[in-house]
C-alpha cells in the first residue's frame, strides 16, 4: 500500500514464528557490519524519571538500508502495578526514502535482541563444550537469553537460575522448561550457586540505585564467560577485574557510560573490544580453555534495526499487521 506503514503490535509479533537462531544471525550480521564501518549509531539519549525509571532514544543505519530508531522506557514500578517494566516503540524507514515503513513494538524486539546479544557473546567467547550455565535475574530479557544460548551452545543441559522473588523464578524454570525439555531448568538458592561451576553465566537483575553488586571475585570459575545486560549491577569491579579479558557491545558506549559517572565507575582497563570486532573478525575471541572472559552489553540500536527488519520481512511474507495511512 502507498503512503502507508505496517504496525506490529506484541500480538504481531508473537504470531510471526521467528526463532531465536534467526534474530542470533541477524544481530551477528549487523554487528559484523559495525565491525566493517558500515554502521552510522550515535550515542544514546538517556532520560531518567523518579523511582529509578529512565526513557533512551536509540537510532542507526546500516549500509545496504537499515534505518531505524526506538524509543523505550523502563519503569522498575510497574512491576507493583502489574504492568510490563519496559515498554516502547521501533520505528523503521526506508535506506532509499526516509519514508517510514513500520511502528513495532519495543518490548518484544528489545527482549528478543537482548538475548540474541547473548547469542553471540557465546559464540565467540564461550568455550564449545558448555554444559551448564547460570542466570541471576529471571526476567524478560533472562528468558531471551536462555533461548539464544540454547541455540548456540549444543551441549547445553542445565541452567541453574535465581531471582531476588522465589515465585518469578520458580515461573521461569516451568515456562522455560516446558518449552526447552532437553534443558533442566533447576531454581538454586543464592547468586553465588548460579555461578558455581557455570561455563555460562548471565545476568540480568533490576538496575536499582541502591542495589549492591552479589556477584564478587573468585565466583566465576576458570573457562567460564560472564555475559553482564544490567551494567554493573550484578558484577564488583573486582570480579570484572579478576577476567583474562574483558569485552562488551560497543566500546565507546562503554567508555561513554562511565565517563557519565552514574555506571560503570569500576570498569577495568583495557577493553579487549567489542562483538563488532569480534564478528568481523578484528579481534580474537576465546584463546584458551581456562580463560575467564567477560563481556558487557549495553544494548544497541543497530540490534533493534536489525531485529525489527527481520520481523518486518516475515510479517509482509505472512500478511500480519495493521495498515496505518501516513
Amino acid at each position: 500500500m502507498t503512503g502507508s506503514l505496517l504496525y506490529l503490535s506484541r500480538e504481531d509479533l508473537g504470531s510471526l514464528g521467528v526463532s531465536m537462531g534467526e534474530v542470533v544471525d541477524a544481530v551477528d550480521a549487523g554487528c559484523a557490519a559495525k565491525g566493517r564501518g558500515e554502521v552510522v549509531m550515535p550515542p544514546k539519549l538517556s532520560l531518567h524519571g523518579e523511582g529509578d525509571a529512565y526513557s533512551q532514544v536509540m537510532a542507526a543505519t546500516l549500509a545496504g538500508g537499515g534505518l531505524g530508531a526506538k524509543w523505550v522506557t523502563l519503569f522498575p514500578r510497574n512491576a507493583a502495578r502489574g504492568l510490563p517494566i519496559t515498554n516502547g516503540l521501533v520505528v523503521l524507514g526506508d535506506g532509499e526514502t526516509g519514508l517510514p515503513s513500520a511502528v513495532l513494538d519495543a518490548a518484544t524486539i528489545t527482549a528478543w535482541r537482548t538475548g540474541a546479544s547473548v547469542g553471540v557473546a557465546a559464540r565467540y567467547l564461550a568455550r564449545r563444550d558448555v554444559t551448564t550455565a547460570g542466570v541471576l535475574g529471571c526476567g524478560v530479557q533472562a528468558r531471551a537469553s536462555v533461548r539464544a544460548l540454547a541455540a548456540v551452545l549444543p551441549g547445553l543441559r542445565e541452567v541453574r537460575c535465581h531471582d531476588a522473588v522465589p515465585a518469578v523464578a520458580a515461573s521461569f524454570a516451568a515456562e522455560l522448561g516446558a518449552d526447552l525439555p532437553h534443558l533442566s531448568l533447576v531454581v538454586v538458592p543464592t547468586p553465588d550457586a548460579v555461578v558455581a561451576d557455570a561455563g555460562v553465566v548471565v545476568t540480568a537483575i533490576t538496575m536499582t540505585r541502591d542495589v549492591r553488586p552479589p556477584l564478587g571475585a573468585g565466583l566465576l570459575a576458570p573457562g567460564a564467560l560472564a555475559v553482564a545486560l544490567d551494567y554493573d549491577a550484578a558484577w564488583t569491579a573486582a570480579a570484572m577485574a579478576e577476567c583474562d579479558r574483558l569485552f562488551c557491545d560497543d566500546v565507546a558506549a562503554a567508555l561513554a557510560t562511565r565517563a557519565a559517572g552514574a555506571r560503570l565507575a569500576g570498569l577495568p582497563d583495557p577493553i579487549a573490544g567489542d562483538l563488532g570486532d569480534l564478528a568481523a573478525g578484528l579481534v580474537r575471541g576465546r584463546e584458551r580453555a581456562d580463560e575467564r572472559l567477560f563481556c558487557l552489553n549495553l544494548g544497541m540500536a543497530l540490534e533493534d534495526v536489525v531485529t525489527g527488519e527481520l520481523a518486518l520481512r516475515r510479517a509482509r511474507e505472512l500478511g500480519v499487521g495493521t495498515e496505518l495511512p501516513l
